[in-house]
C-alpha cells in the first residue's frame, strides 16, 4: 500500500481512529480511579568513604558499589524491621500482619536509587496519608546513616550525608493521570492505524450506529395530527341559510310502497299484453315516453 493512499485512508477511517483512542482512555480513567491515591515524598543522602586511598578513581568505583549496595539494602525485610524501630512513628499497621504483606506493601512505598557513579541515593517514598509519606522519607535516611555499617565491611570509614531534606507534595501523585492519559492516547493511535493497515476493506466503525437507527426508526414512525377544517368568516356564515332536509315519515314510505305493490297486482298477463300493444313499446309502460324534440 502506498503511503499516499495509507494517509487517504486514515483521514476516511477517522471514526475508527477516535473510537481506539476513546476506548483506551476509558480503560485508563478506570485504571486510574481502582488506584489508591498517594502522596510522594523525595529526598537525596550521599555516600562518603574516607579510605585515604590516593587514587581517586578506585574510590569513585567503591563509592559506587556501595551507593548500589544500599539502594538494594532498603528493600529488605531487615532495613524494613530498623525503620519500624527508628523511633518516628512510622504506622505498622498499614503494612499488615503477616511478613509477606508487609514486604509486598514496602516494596510498592519505597524507591530507592543510585545516581549513576556520583555516591548519592535518591529515596522517594509514596502513601496515601501525607505526613506518613514523609515521616518514612526521614526515617529511612535516618536508618541509612546510623545503620549503614551492617550492610557492608567499610566500618567507620563510610558515612551518610542527607544533602536534600524531605520534600513532599500538596497532591497525590500516584497514580500519574497525565502519563496514564499521554500512554492511552498514544497507545490508541497505534492500535488504530495497525487495525486500518490490517483491514483495510473493514468499514468504519461508528459511535452510534444503533442509535441512529432507533433514532431514524422513530422519526419514521411519527404521524402528524390532522389539522382541524378551518371555519367560514363569520360574515359568511351570516348570510347563507342553513338547508333543512326534509324527509317523509317512515310511515309514508311504506304506504307508497303498498300502493305500487297493489297497482302491479291488479294487472295480469293479458292486460300487459293490451298495454304493450296499444303504446308499441316497453318504455311506455315503465318510464316516461322519449320525445323527439329532446
Amino acid at each position: 500500500m502506498e503511503f499516499n493512499d495509507y494517509l487517504s485512508l486514515i483521514f476516511k477511517r477517522k471514526g475508527t481512529v477516535a473510537l481506539f483512542v476513546f476506548i483506551f482512555v476509558i480503560l485508563a480513567i478506570i485504571l486510574s480511579l481502582i488506584q489508591p491515591f498517594k502522596y510522594g515524598s523525595s529526598s537525596q543522602v550521599l555516600v562518603i568513604q574516607n579510605s585515604g586511598n590516593p587514587d581517586p578513581y578506585l574510590t569513585s568505583k567503591s563509592t559506587e558499589y556501595l551507593s548500589n549496595i544500599l539502594a538494594k539494602v532498603v528493600y529488605s525485610n531487615s532495613f524494613f524491621e530498623n525503620v519500624l524501630d527508628s523511633g518516628y512513628y512510622v504506622d505498622k499497621n498499614y503494612f499488615g500482619e503477616t511478613i509477606k504483606d508487609q514486604m509486598k506493601v514496602w516494596l510498592k512505598t519505597v524507591s530507592a536509587k543510585a545516581v549513576n557513579d556520583s555516591g548519592i541515593i535518591s529515596l522517594a517514598v509514596y502513601h496515601t496519608d501525607r505526613s506518613q509519606a514523609e515521616l518514612i522519607n526521614r526515617a529511612v535516611a535516618y536508618t541509612l546513616q546510623t545503620k549503614h555499617g551492617l550492610y557492608h565491611g567499610g566500618g567507620e570509614n563510610v558515612s551518610i550525608k542527607v544533602i536534600d531534606e524531605p520534600i513532599t507534595g500538596n497532591y497525590p501523585v500516584q497514580p500519574n493521570l497525565i502519563l496514564n492519559f499521554g500512554l492511552a492516547l498514544v497507545l490508541g493511535l497505534v492500535f488504530s492505524l495497525a487495525y486500518i493497515y490490517l483491514f483495510p476493506e473493514e468499514r468504519n466503525i461508528k459511535f452510534a450506529s444503533k442509535f441512529s437507527a432507533r433514532k431514524a426508526e422513530v422519526d419514521l414512525s411519527f404521524e402528524p395530527e390532522p389539522a382541524e377544517p378551518e371555519l367560514a368568516p363569520a360574515a359568511f356564515r351570516n348570510e347563507v341559510e342553513p338547508i333543512e332536509i326534509l324527509s317523509e315519515p317512515e310511515s309514508a314510505f311504506s304506504e307508497n310502497s303498498n300502493n305500487i305493490n297493489n297497482n302491479f297486482n291488479n294487472y295480469d298477463d293479458l292486460d300487459i299484453r293490451e298495454e304493450i300493444v296499444k303504446h308499441g313499446n316497453m318504455k311506455n309502460i315503465f318510464g316516461k315516453p322519449y320525445s323527439n324534440d329532446l
